[in-house]
């Protein structure tokens, strides 16, 4: 009888639904990029997809006002210049939301749009989503590109923030919120990254959406070897190597 019973629990667990696979971080795995019917609304500004990041990036802040905020190691970020603020500009922010399949949301929906207009940046410099997957949330994105650089041919090669000094070209990310989000715990948190856009003695130039409501160029400050110096009003977790041409 008992062993009838044993027979009966064996039976039932097989036909059990099996859980859905777990990551490392106890998250379920991304899978493949998805589909996308969204097209990039002119062509990349150069041959150059790395070139054409950066023209973007520069010609979104002009379009926006050209804010700055200056980081320290020492005092609070200041802002120096004002920009054109989110709900003066809700169409554009919309083009942003397009490009990671969110075309009903815009400058007034109240949303975090940052690692949107990212996405729109990198897929309008033609970069294909095999090498860059598009995402609202800036913590995908990144998980995405750690998987990827894994393999050959990958372009967007994440480092910590020790191991590389930041270039014309790549992606300084921080944690937001408290979040604890890091490279080795890609939680899937609350986030931000910005594009490097110029380099300086002792400065690193970003430009990243949704700062102070607006597109803003960021100053950071680099220590005498060209590494960003540790700042609290923005824990960097990450930079990311572009490798694009």
């Amino acid at each position: 009888m008992r062993r009838l019973a044993i027979l009966v629990l064996l039976s039932i667990a097989a036909c059990a639904p099996s859980p859905s696979p777990k990551s490392a971080a106890g998250l379920v795995p991304l899978g493949p990029c998805p589909q996308s019917s969204w097209k990039p609304e002119a062509s990349p500004p150069t041959a150059s997809a790395k070139t054409s990041m950066v023209l973007l990036a520069v010609g979104e802040w002009a379009r926006f006002g050209r804010q700055v905020v200056t980081y320290s190691t020492t005092a609070p970020p200041r802002t120096e210049q004002l920009g054109v603020k989110e709900r003066d500009a809700p169409e554009r922010i919309a083009d942003y939301w397009r490009a990671v399949d969110k075309p009903g949301r815009s400058g007034l929906t109240d949303i975090p749009w940052s690692a949107a207009f990212i996405s729109w940046d990198i897929a309008s410099a033609g970069v294909p989503r095999s090498l860059f997957c598009p995402s609202q949330t800036h913590t995908i994105y990144v998980e995405r590109m750690v998987t990827r650089a894994r393999q050959p041919g990958a372009i967007f090669i994440p480092h910590p923030p020790a191991d590389r000094a930041p270039q014309v070209g790549d992606l300084i990310c921080a944690s937001r919120n408290a979040s604890g989000a890091a490279l080795d715990n890609l939680n899937r948190g609350a986030g931000h990254c910005d594009i490097v856009v110029e380099i300086r003695p002792r400065e690193a130039h970003a430009i990243g959406g949704n700062v102070g409501d607006s597109v803003t160029r960021s100053v950071f400050p680099l220590d005498g070897d060209g590494f960003l110096s540790p700042i609290s009003a923005r824990p960097v977790f990450t930079v990311i190597e572009n490798r694009l041409p």
